[in-house]
């Protein structure tokens, strides 16, 4: 990975790691579906005004727009609710831990879908990833239901983050042309998607705090906007895979932002199963070269 590439990794690392600080205090006025259309909307809003200022190729053709809508359900508007809804019920810190299992998912799916390569380091990797999840849940001690319900939403949406690399990786013509285009058309997709589902979980209006609609702001802006710009950026320069590496150093800023900006408590086991899934990571992501770039 280049120098560029590192610095855009890190940049969208720490945006989407206080990400997770930005959905815990939005779940306190807007529903999970809610904030997910919102940060959609805007996160759209946001790299189509640039689009149009620069001049840049705007998505055409049915064709790449169902594509898009595809991409759009997996990495964005499942995940997005998933997340949402496992924050109403455990931590931003806890969250963001979770969310490290991103490129363990991303590993095999990249493996169906014929642009990765197996072996025995790797599976090692998975292995200690899942040990660690494990270990981040607590699994053998006295855990509420709500909590596992919030987790096992958190690991989900980490799985459909991980099919989503690939998935855009496969069936996105991606190239510097045509990126910010397409990242801004599958956000749009996202909110349109979340738009049609958001009468199925209506549960009328509630009041709304000021931080909230900040945390929605920063999230829909910077969380979304400027970090999907970033993504597809990186999914270009390094591939699927290499773009999974975000959720090995999101963790760190998650849990710098949810321990002193929302005074959350870390769990003494939580920093050593997260330590799992990161080393089990680091295994799995270890390769001298990317199918892809063949």
């Amino acid at each position: 990975m280049n120098t560029r590439a590192t610095l855009t990794l890190l940049c969208l690392s720490l945006i989407w790691g206080c990400s997770f600080i930005f959905i815990k205090v939005g779940v306190e006025s807007f529903s999970p579906v809610e904030i997910a259309l919102l940060r959609t909307l805007l996160g759209s809003a946001v790299i189509l005004v640039i689009v149009r200022a620069r001049g840049l190729q705007f998505p055409h053709g049915r064709g790449l727009w169902w594509r898009l809508a595809i991409a759009a359900a997996v990495s964005n508007t499942i995940p997005y609710v998933l997340f949402g809804y496992g924050e109403t019920h455990i931590s931003a810190i806890l969250a963001g831990l979770l969310n490290a299992m991103t490129p363990l998912v991303t590993f095999p799916v990249a493996i169906i879908a014929g642009i990765e390569h197996s072996s025995s380091r790797r599976i090692l990797g998975l292995a200690l990833g899942f040990l660690g999840v494990l270990v981040v849940l607590g699994v053998g001690g006295n855990i509420a239901s709500g909590s596992l319900l919030g987790s096992a939403a958190c690991l989900l949406a980490a799985v459909s983050y991980g099919v989503g690399f690939v998935v855009v990786r496969k069936i996105i013509p991606i190239t510097d042309e045509a990126r910010l285009g397409l990242a801004g058309g599958q956000l749009l997709m996202a909110a349109a998607e979340a738009l049609i589902v958001l009468p199925l979980f209506w549960h009328g209006t509630q009041a709304i705090n000021p931080r909230s609609i900040i945390a929605i702001l920063l999230l829909g802006v910077m969380g979304t906007g400027v970090a999907y710009i970033l993504n597809y950026a990186l999914i270009h320069q390094v591939g699927a895979l290499g773009a999974s590496l975000t959720p090995l150093v999101m963790p760190i800023f998650s849990t710098l932002a949810g321990a002193f900006i929302l005074e959350e408590r870390l769990i003494w086991y939580q920093p050593i199963g997260a330590a799992l899934i990161l080393i089990g990571a680091w295994f799995v992501q270890r390769t001298p070269r990317l199918l892809a770039h063949d």
